[in-house]
């Protein structure tokens, strides 16, 4: 393995592990223990990589939030969607996300903060599970045969609440039924009392490449409620789709 390779190899590893220890992260890749400890070292003297003095552990570091937040600020599709972001806040009174796919999650890259004053949690770089949250589910069930595929195998289930899908199986028959009807829920899935409905967004390519979802807490405005609508929420995605260069008769 080259050491670039090594380097990135580090990163997805700390990215999918969380705080591992150099033995732990020298182990997982198959490499020296000296051979690990000098590229980490490199990515620490930059701030990719950050090590917790206490536990002797290290972390992905700062640096990727500023890379992060950077990429999110300069996406074509969180200007283009700002407007409709606003208008079904505006209506619906209740929080509105719009999510992309980042590998095996959703990452939130726009909100508007419900109009109520209780509100649930949620932040702009947030990453999210997509088997078990609208906006996740919403583009998960549109991706290709082969996409789809890699995306379920990448899974590793937690049930978060009494209501979270926890097996392929069960996700496969959501996503049959996300597809006839064209958009995802969130019943309570990802975070009890917290409900969710969540449209594709699709590119020139057609590719479903983000999503749009408006959330409430249950106790407000239960998913009966919530599902009034949801065909608002599907006409705000398909014309943030055009604006994409989307052509549903192409």
């Amino acid at each position: 393995m080259k050491s670039l390779q090594k380097v990135f190899s580090i990163i997805e590893t700390l990215k999918k592990n969380g705080d591992m220890r150099l033995q732990e992260i020298a182990d997982g890749l198959g490499i020296y223990k000296s051979t690990a400890h000098r590229l980490v070292s490199e990515l620490c003297t930059f701030n990719y990589v950050e090590r917790d003095n206490e536990t002797r552990k290290y972390r992905l570091g700062l640096k990727f939030l500023d890379i992060s937040s950077y990429i999110i600020e300069n996406l074509e599709i969180r200007e283009i969607a700002k407007k409709y972001i606003e208008e079904l806040n505006d209506i619906t009174k209740e929080t509105v996300h719009l999510a992309m796919l980042l590998g095996d999650h959703a990452i939130y890259i726009e909100k508007r903060e419900s109009l109520h004053s209780i509100r649930m949690y949620s932040k702009i770089g947030g990453v999210v599970p997509l088997y078990c949250t609208g906006v996740g589910k919403a583009i998960l069930a549109f991706q290709s045969p082969g996409i789809l595929e890699k995306l379920l195998d990448s899974i590793t289930f937690h049930k978060y609440t009494e209501n979270t899908i926890i097996t392929r199986e069960q996700l496969l028959k959501e996503i049959d039924e996300i597809k006839k009807k064209g958009y995802a829920e969130d019943r309570e899935e990802h975070e009890k009392n917290i409900v969710c409905i969540a449209g594709p967004i699709r590119n020139y390519t057609k590719r479903v490449i983000a999503s749009i979802s408006v959330t409430a807490i249950s106790y407000r405005m239960n998913m009966e409620h919530l599902l009034r609508y949801k065909d608002l929420i599907l006409k705000k995605s398909y014309e943030i789709s055009k604006r994409l260069g989307y052509m549903i008769n192409e």
